[in-house]
């Protein structure tokens, strides 16, 4: 089989390649995927740039999640059957999702809802997964107003989604181009980032909750804003990196600890309840999440594809961060 890989570490991308690898064998538990997409995700290039006590196979086959239909079962698998279209987020210490066919357990697995198109929910995965988890941790009541930054990118508009089929009132960032698309989606107000600042547009305690997926100068204006509480995927918690299949030198923890003290600081002094978010695979969460959103009538994007063998010629750059691989 075809699959992309990194035979050493290099700066974004620069070592992927695409070149022909033996099987996986399969385990118990587990099942085959023939692939049929995969999203280029930020953290993607990251993971191959080098992680904290993470060491990779030589080569190592790329990308931490995707769709694909089951090709074959292990023993023990109880969820699945061959036929079956199954969408995944895997642990950053086992990744492997850039191949024509792959192996995961099926504990990392979602059954796709028919009506949501497989090459769609591997285009989503780990975004609808983020988005999930950090709108549920907030609790949200439905009628209540939740301010989403980045509404228009890959994590902030499965967000809008989501709330939208909880029943929330949306207020979003965005630039005015995504005006017209997110309010079909269901956002109520758009603040254009690009001409307006949102902590002077809003109102202190205008809304009840914000996400977060900027960090930085946004993070802190959002917890001026006095809403509940706060998500953001960008404030990590060191003790929580175990989710993803991470442990963190204790000195590395330190200085994320440090770094994020004035945002919890700041949060304290205002009395805003503030939480960071880490996104652990779990295919019963993600179930939750797409089954959720085929109930409320998933909409779809136009998305960014490449191809096996247009990667193969001219292979992977940064620029790709946000596409969609196709097999």
């Amino acid at each position: 089989m075809r699959a992309i890989v990194q035979t050493k570490r290099g700066k974004e991308f620069a070592t992927m390649q695409v070149v022909q690898m033996p099987k996986a064998a399969l385990q118990a538990g587990e099942i085959r995927l023939k692939m049929i997409s995969s999203r280029v995700n930020p953290i993607d290039m990251d993971l191959m740039k080098g992680f904290p006590t993470l060491k990779y196979k030589n080569p190592q086959i790329g990308g931490v999640d995707g769709a694909g239909e089951v090709a074959e079962v292990g023993s023990g698998v109880a969820n699945f059957k061959v036929g079956d279209k199954a969408m995944f987020y895997r642990l950053f210490s086992d990744i492997g999702a850039w191949a024509q066919e792959i192996v995961i357990s099926e504990k990392f697995c979602a059954k796709i809802p028919e009506s949501i198109d497989a090459f769609e929910a591997g285009a989503v995965a780990l975004p609808l997964l983020t988005a999930y988890e950090a709108i549920t941790a907030l609790k949200p009541q439905k009628g209540e107003k939740i301010l989403i930054h980045g509404a228009a990118g890959g994590v902030g508009f499965q967000a809008v989604q989501l709330c939208k089929a909880l029943g929330l009132e949306i207020v979003a960032t965005a630039s005015k181009s995504a005006e017209e698309f997110l309010q079909k989606a269901g956002v109520s107000k758009i603040v254009d980032y690009k001409s307006e600042d949102f902590a002077k547009v809003l109102k202190d305690a205008d809304v009840d909750y914000i996400f977060d997926v900027l960090g930085k100068e946004t993070l802190l204006k959002s917890i001026g804003l006095k809403p509940k509480k706060v998500v953001s995927i960008l404030l990590p918690d060191p003790s929580q990196m175990h989710k993803a299949g991470v442990k963190l030198p204790g000195v590395i923890g330190f200085i994320i600890n440090l770094t994020n003290r004035k945002y919890i600081k700041l949060a304290k002094k205002e009395s805003v309840e503030l939480m960071g978010q880490v996104t652990g695979p779990s295919g019963q969460v993600m179930q939750k999440a797409i089954d959720l959103l085929s109930s409320a009538g998933y909409i779809k994007r136009e998305l960014k594809v490449r191809t096996f063998d247009d990667i193969a010629e001219n292979g992977l750059s940064k620029s790709d961060i946000g596409t969609v691989i196709a097999f």
